[in-house]
């Protein structure tokens, strides 16, 4: 273990698992801050579809990159690399612990592992790539990877169509392997804490969970974005609210909707699972059916900021 490396906490899952109220009560023992690593909750007036931190959460331990930026401002992996990254440095110099909260997954390994993103900027090559796989699937353009760099493409689950992309994109920019490119350096020592419970829960739980949304006024919410900043913006691509364009210009009515928005939401949470197993290999708890394994995840995450756990 490199001891010049600042310590963080990962507290990640799907959508619907507690991730929230978890990483709150972890730093409040730990003594630590809490970093958003959601990609929607740094936008604000995106608070109900995106199940934002009440205003007694945030008050309960200080919260950094949440309400950031308005709709209409674009975000990405690169920018939050950079934000993360200074908070990170702010708490750890003050001698807390920086605990990173989030169902972007991409956004916490990037983060985690140090993988070079290159600039925020879209280059024509990854736009032509990305159009190719919109068009063609993912096999398509994984097989398109694979006779350019097989050892690569070896690396690189099929459906990771956005690894893929990248790794086009680099070969056709550098002129080398993606294969052959430098390895990552990861800047932190990384703990990474993964909460999960049982499908049929985790559905019910979602399915719910949406209907207090709407409840609590997601309609109103993102009718009040879309009127302000649009309907053609990064921020409204998010589940809960893209679902919503289509039944403000009549195309389904509101049941439809909030079915379409729990369909999405299931659908996107075996996507956070299966990201998370593959790519992260967390320490898995299940909170909602074994809430006493909290202490087990406590002790650890304990050992781990003493180092202990080594």
């Amino acid at each position: 273990m490199n001891a010049f490396k600042p310590k963080i906490i990962m507290v990640a899952g799907p959508t619907a698992v507690g991730k929230t109220a978890t990483g709150i009560r972890l730093a409040q023992t730990l003594g630590g801050e809490i970093i958003n690593a959601d990609a929607f909750q740094v936008y604000r007036g995106m608070d109900i579809g995106t199940a934002k931190p009440t205003a007694k959460e945030l008050a309960a331990v200080p919260h950094h990159l949440i309400d950031i930026l308005d709709p209409g401002e674009p975000y990405s992996v690169a920018r939050f690399i950079e934000l993360a990254g200074a908070a990170i440095q702010d708490i750890s110099g003050r001698g807390l612990v920086p605990i990173l909260v989030g169902g972007t997954g991409f956004y916490l390994n990037a983060l985690r592992l140090g993988l070079p993103l290159g600039t925020d900027g879209v280059s024509p090559e990854r736009v032509r790539w990305q159009k190719f796989a919109d068009e063609y699937g993912n096999r398509a353009i994984w097989d398109e990877l694979a006779k350019r760099d097989s050892a690569a493409a070896a690396k690189i689950p099929v459906a990771n169509v956005r690894r893929t992309v990248r790794a086009l994109e680099v070969i056709e920019q550098t002129g080398t392997l993606f294969s052959a490119q430098p390895a990552p350096v990861p800047q932190y020592d990384t703990l990474v804490l993964g909460l999960t419970t049982t499908r049929e829960l985790l559905y019910q739980r979602i399915n719910e969970r949406v209907e207090q949304m709407v409840a609590s006024g997601l309609v109103d919410e993102v009718q009040s974005i879309t009127k302000q900043f649009g309907t053609h913006n990064q921020a409204l691509a998010a589940i809960g609210y893209k679902e919503l364009i289509p039944y403000f210009a009549g195309e389904y009515d509101l049941s439809t909707a909030i079915g379409l928005i729990q369909r999405n939401s299931r659908r996107y949470a075996k996507r956070q699972l299966t990201y998370l197993r593959n790519q992260m290999s967390p320490s898995w708890y299940d909170l909602v059916e074994q809430p006493a394994t909290y202490n087990q995840m406590l002790m650890r995450a304990q050992n781990f900021v003493n180092g202990l756990d080594r």
